[in-house]
């Protein structure tokens, strides 16, 4: 499949220096705070052989290998290693409704922040990292690649990227990731969940892969107080609006809909990761590894 095309900017260094910025930023928490959590709660794709060895009787008999217990007339059985090596997919919703933002940090800042965290913890694991820019259509593609040049470039292409949608349809995004995933992946789906989730194309994802819905909110989404009349435009039909107290009932019907989306992902096998706008997301990530993990020793 080709790479999907958008619009970029124009400005090398200002992109070069924001990347900078994420790597100094996320670098602390990466190195101590998530360095043995992310290994814990992302595991490789399987098992792979590792070597011949004589048969105990506690073995399991179909680990016998007949091939080397015919040659040498005495049983062996393989033995094998966890598979380490695990690719990662950012797949980012650049739609309009991520730049609005409340407080000192817009979701789009935030998800940028998330995504670096990412990248960085799997850089120090030899992971591959790719990403997966959507709207109400793909947008674009970048296959994984390890090493930090890799991710460097991941970061690179998430901050200078333009989109030309401005709203959020999941459906075209998941059909495309179904093609271009080939392997088993860590699908990292960052978005504010404001749209409808297919929940037959989210199955399907959630089958073949380790899919993780990275739910950014706004802290006023979160506290629904409005002290007085508030102008607002919507981002993504640029319409300008006013709230006040009265309009408390229909932000609660919004997020009543965004939960009813997730509890969708979530039913189909998706993991949770919830991301307030301008929190620290590696306390956010801390609290999604330690549930996970204490949820896997529990099965």
């Amino acid at each position: 499949m080709k790479r999907l095309i958008g619009m970029k900017s124009q400005d090398p260094l200002s992109i070069i220096q924001e990347v900078k910025r994420l790597e100094i930023v996320t670098r602390g928490a990466v190195d101590t705070l998530l360095k043995g959590a992310y290994k814990s709660t992302f595991r490789g794709q399987g098992l792979e052989f590792h070597q011949v060895r004589e048969y105990f009787p506690e073995d399991d008999i179909r680990a016998i290998d007949w091939n080397v217990t015919a040659r040498l007339n005495s049983p062996f059985v393989k033995t094998f290693v966890e598979e380490r090596e695990m690719q990662m997919v950012l797949a980012v919703d650049l739609s309009a409704s991520l730049w609005y933002g409340t407080g000192a940090m817009s979701k789009r800042e935030t998800a940028l922040r998330l995504c670096a965290t990412l990248a960085f913890a799997a850089v120090q694991h030899q992971d591959r990292v790719g990403l997966f820019l959507f709207t109400d259509r793909a947008e674009f593609w970048l296959p994984p690649r390890r090493g930090k040049a890799g991710s460097m470039r991941v970061l690179r292409e998430l901050i200078q990227f333009k989109p030309k949608g401005k709203k959020t349809d999941y459906k075209p995004a998941f059909k495309t990731l179904s093609q271009v995933l080939k392997r088993r992946t860590v699908l990292v789906l960052v978005s504010d969940f404001t749209e409808t989730v297919p929940p037959d194309l989210a199955g399907s994802l959630a089958i073949r892969h380790d899919l993780v819905a990275a739910v950014l909110q706004d802290p006023m989404e979160k506290n629904l107080k409005l002290p007085a009349r508030v102008a607002v435009r919507d981002p993504e039909t640029g319409k300008v609006g006013y709230l006040s107290s009265g309009s408390i009932k229909a932000f609660r019907k919004a997020d009543e809909f965004r939960e009813k989306q997730l509890s969708v992902l979530v039913n189909q096998g998706a993991d949770r990761l919830d991301v307030t706008a301008g929190e620290n997301v590696a306390l956010a990530l801390m609290k999604f590894f330690k549930k996970r993990i204490e949820r896997r020793g529990r099965r």
